[in-house]
């Protein structure tokens, strides 16, 4: 009785507060800033006065009821591997903020106050929804794609996978002078989640290639009409010098999405194994595996996934180390040589590797 009465307490609660406020007419989705601040609040405050007076009523001489634990303060936000499983009990409160998540239920039930109704265990959960636990409730936040990045209030338990750590492939990068984030501040803007495009491969393409600064300090021109102030100098570069070509000719296709055969032919004219114009870039992957520069287990890996930000940082980690065609020297021994990168800038990258290549 006293779970019952919580849930529907909590659910009327969150439609009540949700009507109340958070959103306007011109922008009608209640932000993750109201979910976590003002509206934790009123809500928490809200379903403890009405939960105790609940109590009142049905305590009887049952003796005193179970009252909703405090939550610990501040969010906690991480970027997780397919596989770990955050585990918590009542009042732990979770926010994914992007790739999958889903939701396992021992008993009792999570609530989406974002809408304000129970979730169904196995389901998959909304980015940017604001879940809690309600009482006499184990649940389990299993992440479900090659990246996520979650948030949460309260007492948890968050169980490592032994899959593979594409966010420290970043962070490797990263140390590399590679890698950064788009600056969403969400999992550090890695955007590990989310598929790459055609302009962001681009600047990863002239990174490896150590004429970013090259490209930056230029002032070329191009002849695309889709390309953003952000990227046009890197566009301009790769256009004149026959590195790439766009989708049509007034277009770039900066926002396309990429696939793993695209990406991997980019990594391939880095490496100097490809130019623009190939014939038949599609065997990327194949060329790929019989050169070394995949290992089959990758191989198979790009082959079945749908291609992500995190398989971009993977896929480039390694190729750092892949001879460059027709010599001994590695695609790190040229940016370390050109002053693009430092030795202790690639040996604060291979610190952050934590996991074993796919075999």
């Amino acid at each position: 009785m006293k779970k019952a009465t919580a849930l529907l307490l909590g659910l009327l609660l969150c439609l009540t507060v949700l009507t109340a406020a958070g959103g306007t007419q011109g922008d009608p989705l209640i932000s993750l800033s109201y979910l976590t601040g003002a509206f934790t609040q009123t809500l928490d405050e809200a379903v403890n006065t009405r939960l105790e007076a609940s109590d009142e009523t049905i305590r009887g001489a049952a003796g005193q009821g179970a009252a909703l634990p405090a939550s610990p303060a501040g969010w906690e936000e991480h970027t997780l591997k397919e596989g770990d499983i955050l585990s918590g009990a009542t009042g732990l409160a979770v926010v994914p903020l992007g790739g999958g998540i889903r939701l396992d239920v021992s008993g009792g039930a999570v609530v989406d106050v974002t809408v304000g109704e129970e979730v169904l265990p196995g389901r998959l959960l909304s980015a940017n929804h604001r879940y809690i636990v309600a009482e006499n409730t184990q649940a389990d936040f299993t992440v479900t794609t090659p990246a996520a990045v979650l948030s949460y209030e309260g007492s948890g338990t968050l169980t490592r996978s032994l899959s593979t750590d594409y966010y420290a492939a970043a962070c490797a990068l990263r140390e590399a002078g590679l890698f950064r984030g788009s600056g969403s501040g969400i999992g550090e803007g890695f955007g590990l989640y989310l598929a790459p495009t055609r302009g962001e491969s681009l600047v990863m393409f002239l990174r490896l290639l150590g004429e970013e600064a090259d490209a930056l300090a230029a002032a070329g021109t191009h002849p695309f009409t889709d390309v953003p102030n952000w990227l046009s100098p890197y566009v301009a570069w790769a256009w004149q010098r026959g590195y790439t070509s766009g989708v049509a000719a007034d277009r770039f296709g900066s926002d396309q999405p990429v696939t793993a055969v695209e990406y991997e032919e980019f990594l391939l004219r880095a490496l100097g194994y490809s130019v623009a114009g190939v014939d038949d870039y599609t065997t990327s992957l194949e060329r790929a595996l019989g050169l070394g520069a995949l290992t089959q287990g990758e191989y198979d890996m790009l082959r079945e996934e749908v291609f992500l930000r995190a398989h971009t940082a993977y896929v480039s980690y390694y190729s750092l180390d892949m001879p460059l065609n027709g010599t001994a020297e590695t695609l790190a021994q040229r940016l370390i040589a050109a002053g693009r990168m430092t030795e202790a800038q690639l040996e604060a990258a291979r610190a952050q590797i934590n996991f074993s290549r796919i075999s």
